[in-house]
């Protein structure tokens, strides 16, 4: 079962309904993209071409704020997936570089 609801994006006239999709389909497989072929198929959760990706509705709130483990001057376990931002705004590096770690 999908779960439905509702919601106003940026630039839309009217509200729109959206079907919770999670991350499905949204990043291209990186087999496919190295050998042109995918051990899991049709079952795959990722995207073979770009006519399968499928748009990332984001929270208004996504990477607004900056990731703890970037202040802290570790590295991000999540990367490129993470909620929050890990570039630093020259006052943030300031704050950051003389907080006591």
């Amino acid at each position: 079962m999908k779960v439905q609801q509702r919601m106003y994006l940026p630039g839309a006239k009217k509200e729109l309904e959206v079907y919770s999709q999670g991350m499905f389909k949204t990043e291209l497989c990186n087999k496919w993209q190295e050998t042109g072929a995918c051990p899991y198929g049709d079952h795959c959760q990722f995207a073979h071409g770009i006519a399968e990706l499928r748009p990332v509705i984001r929270h208004p709130r996504y990477k607004t704020e900056v990731c703890r483990m970037v202040l802290a001057g570790d590295n991000c376990p999540y990367g490129h997936r993470c909620h929050f931002r890990h570039s630093l705004t020259e006052q943030e590096m300031m704050l950051a570089g003389a907080s006591p770690r």
